[in-house]
């Protein structure tokens, strides 16, 4: 092998990057700039030879494409070595963050139940291990794997460009093989506009508008501190309602209640695109298929219904199957089990650039600079982790917040959660309801409920590294009603103080979420804003690092 290392074995250490990149659930994508989904079929032969070379190259690393020769899946491949590439010492640069970033998008739609969510899986396996943590190994808990394989909508005989809502037409709590039958069903639409069906629609298709109910100036009363010295976030964006918190719910629980057979989401907040793919909620298990359209097409289907005719035809099939979750994990010990923990999730619906590669990279990043330190130099141990089921159920997140941290079946004392996600440039919906890139980073929150002297320490740290449109939001209320909307959530709501970096791009459920949507230039200092965090975590005692109160809903089961 030669002495001088490429570009991609920069970034991985011993791994490099793995070639799974080059063949994804939809096709090839190129590496190096934003995937383009229309190259997927005029690239396809060639990249199943790349991937085929790939995985004879780096077999040995662990991260390989497919089963190694001696049987083992691409979750249960050999350890990766431990790097001595300068690059994979100390603080990590811009280039190294952002080239994690690239491996993950690479990999393709990195779905839970997937191989290229087992691929995401492996990858910071060999990273963890590459960079030399200790310990590393994944924790699993079963989730589910949804999938549409066919999905179509005509009104009043016209076809109409839809998207299938995730997570519907399921068997409660089993598998399930899901068909309208090849011809589909075909029923009456009842419109409810922005509302919910008031009355009996037995055997009909509603239809509503799906609104966004949390904008940033929601947060306003729990905000402690803001630092945006150019006054940018004094703009509409302010107002305007971010994907997380939907009226999905009760619209489609109220239509099922009545007797609806289907449904269809108009994206009537959202930019000019029907590729909304909406996380599981956990409490809404949806029975009947459904289907998202845009803004434009809502109102095209509206304006079909005008004469009177309002019926359309609706065919989905697909599946439902059993799959396991997977956390990665990995550990540096410290003078004590009291353990700080950096957490962030693996898992994307479709190449998940800004969500959440941006924040794997950073926990990464994390572990690099803390592993280059002396392990004399920590009171505390570290352990990094990574989480899949974000978009399937949170049930790994559970399971481990159960075994860590509620029975404390490990010698681990989680005694403080930094979370790291959507380190993204601001999108907004621009003329004619179109996509538009800033060249400012999305509004995020520091959502944390810690001590003062560390919240202090974050306040100082965000303005000396100039980490503007950040602000601190008090987590002391939303954590003990688990209510903390990000991925340590759980975490948080089981009594361990939290400081969870979030950002809520309009984009982020989106096939739009690609690498040119990374605010690059925040790549290092986030890393440095929370090396000061972690640092001053470790130095404080741990009874003065937070108050740790525990949701009730714990005690209830209510969070299971």
């Amino acid at each position: 092998m030669n002495a001088r290392l490429s570009g991609d074995e920069k970034r991985g250490g011993a791994c490099g990057t793995d070639n799974a990149g080059l063949t994804t659930s939809t096709g090839p994508r190129p590496r190096r700039r934003p995937p383009v989904p229309e190259e997927s079929h005029l690239l396809k032969n060639a990249a199943i030879a790349l991937a085929a070379a790939g995985t004879l190259l780096l077999a040995s690393c662990g991260s390989s494409t497919a089963p190694s020769g001696g049987g083992r899946s691409v979750v249960d491949a050999a350890p990766c070595a431990r790097s001595t590439a300068p690059e994979a010492q100390g603080m990590p640069s811009t280039e190294r963050i952002f080239g994690w970033i690239e491996d993950l998008v690479g990999i393709g739609y990195r779905r839970t139940g997937t191989l290229e969510g087992e691929k995401a899986a492996a990858y910071v396996k060999c990273q963890f291990e590459s960079l030399g943590l200790q310990d590393v190994h994944y924790e699993t808990a079963k989730s589910w794997n949804w999938s549409a394989t066919r999905s179509r909508l005509k009104v009043n005989g016209e076809a109409v460009d839809s998207f299938p809502v995730a997570h519907t037409y399921v068997t409660l709590d089993q598998p399930s093989v899901f068909s309208t039958g090849p011809d589909g069903l075909t029923a009456e639409i009842v419109d409810v506009g922005a509302g919910v069906p008031l009355q009996s629609v037995q055997g009909k298709i509603v239809m509503f508008d799906l609104k966004f109910l949390m904008p940033p100036a929601l947060l306003a009363l729990q905000i402690e501190f803001l630092w945006d010295p150019g006054l940018t976030t004094l703009e509409p964006t302010l107002v305007i309602g971010n994907p997380f918190v939907t009226s999905y719910a009760t619209a489609v629980e109220r239509a099922m209640e009545g007797g609806a057979v289907g449904f269809i989401g108009v994206l009537s907040d959202y930019f000019d695109s029907n590729k909304y793919y909406n996380e599981f909620y956990r409490r809404t298990q949806v029975t009947i298929p459904g289907v998202w359209v845009t803004k434009k097409e809502g109102a095209r289907i509206r304006q079909m219904m005008g004469g009177g005719n309002r019926s359309a035809n609706l065919v989905m099939e697909g599946f439902r199957k059993e799959a396991t979750g997977r956390a990665v994990v990995g550990f540096l010990p410290g003078k004590s089990k009291d353990t700080i923990m950096v957490q962030s999730h693996h898992d994307s619906v479709f190449y998940g650039a800004v969500e959440d590669g941006s924040g794997t990279a950073a926990v990464l990043a994390q572990a690099q600079y803390y592993a280059s330190q002396p392990a004399e130099s920590r009171q505390k141990t570290m352990m990094f982790a990574t989480f899949d089921t974000h978009f399937s159920g949170y049930q790994v997140h559970r399971e481990f917040v159960r075994k860590y941290v509620i029975d404390k079946e490990t010698p681990y004392n989680i005694v403080a959660n930094v979370t790291l996600e959507h380190i993204g440039k601001q999108g907004i919906k621009g003329a004619d309801d179109q996509l538009e890139i800033t060249d400012k980073p999305e509004l995020r929150a520091i959502i944390e409920n810690m001590g003062p002297t560390l919240k202090l320490g974050m306040i100082n740290s965000v303005i000396r590294h100039d980490l503007r449109r950040t602000a601190l939001i008090s987590g002391h209320v939303l954590c003990p009603i688990g209510a903390l909307p990000t991925d340590a959530g759980f975490i948080c709501a089981a009594g361990v103080p939290t400081a969870s970096l979030i950002a809520g791009p309009n984009y982020l459920y989106d096939a739009a979420d690609t690498l040119d949507k990374v605010a690059k230039d925040d790549l290092v200092p986030v890393t440095k804003v929370f090396i000061d965090l972690i640092d001053a975590i470790d130095a404080t005692p741990t009874a003065l690092i937070g108050l740790p109160l525990k949701s009730p809903l714990y005690e209830s089961g209510a969070q299971d």
